[in-house]
């Protein structure tokens, strides 16, 4: 029959203590003060050798990646243009807002910068007309005539002061707002290769987007695509930056065209 375990007695858990402190090397007040010092010293001491040195060793990768700039488009990016051949502009024979004749031929000697946009102004007109002022505003006595030929084909009446000059602010000297009989105009869209019709749902005239810089000689240099935002109400709209950012570049198309 086994003898069972007595429980520990406290004289046996002091014995136990006083063998560990006896067990034990003690280790001197001195040697830690001089341990603690050391790594103190060691610890300034990396924090200088990294100054020092530190560019001559392998960078830590980064935690964090930085947003990689996006550069601006270019001038010829943003404007979409087209160096042309060279070749001698369609004849655009029709009346201005003053009901008088006008002729491309007329004015050969000065730089002529054609846009198409709606009469009413319900298309990129608002956009494109307030890039048209910066040209001006930008070339001073260098700017182009600017010369815009309507694409309504149900608003063909010469009115003085029609929307499409009206709105954007271009009712202003060398600005032409031209249109004419429907049979004169579909001449001119053609010759263009703008293409305009109605759309079933609204009856709004819709086109394609184009401007033509054509030299003093009568000569097509360049062709430019201008475009807009469209709201859900059918409302043109472009942000303030890209917009100054398309007419500067414009601007500088035409100086060249016009030195």
């Amino acid at each position: 029959m086994s003898t069972p375990l007595a429980p520990p007695d406290r004289d046996d858990d002091a014995f136990r203590a006083a063998a560990l402190r006896a067990g034990r090397t003690p280790v001197p007040r001195r040697f830690v003060f001089l341990v603690a010092a050391a790594f103190i010293v060691l610890g300034g001491g990396g924090v200088l050798l990294e100054r020092a040195f530190g560019s001559t060793g392998t960078p830590a990768p980064p935690t964090t990646t930085a947003p990689r700039e996006i550069s601006p488009p270019s001038p010829a990016a943003i404007l979409g243009a087209r160096t042309l051949s060279g070749a001698p502009a369609p004849a655009i024979s029709l009346l201005d807002q003053s009901g008088r004749a006008w002729t491309l031929r007329a004015h050969r000697g000065r730089t002529t910068l054609v846009a198409f946009v709606n009469a009413s102004c319900n298309d990129i007109c608002p956009v494109l007309g307030a890039e048209l002022r910066q040209v001006r505003a930008d070339l001073g006595s260098r700017a182009p005539d600017i010369v815009i030929v309507n694409t309504d084909p149900r608003a063909t009446t010469v009115t003085r002061r029609p929307p499409a000059l009206v709105v954007p602010h271009l009712l202003t000297r060398r600005v032409w707002f031209l249109t004419g009989s429907l049979r004169a105009l579909t001449a001119v869209w053609a010759a263009y290769g703008v293409q305009v019709r109605l759309t079933s749902a609204t009856a709004i005239a819709v086109h394609n987007d184009v401007i033509y810089l054509i030299d003093a000689r009568n000569r097509l240099r360049d062709a430019v695509t201008p475009f807009a935002n469209e709201t859900r109400t059918g409302h043109f709209w472009l942000d303030a930056t890209t917009q100054r950012t398309f007419a500067t570049a414009l601007a500088s198309l035409a100086g060249r065209v016009n030195p």
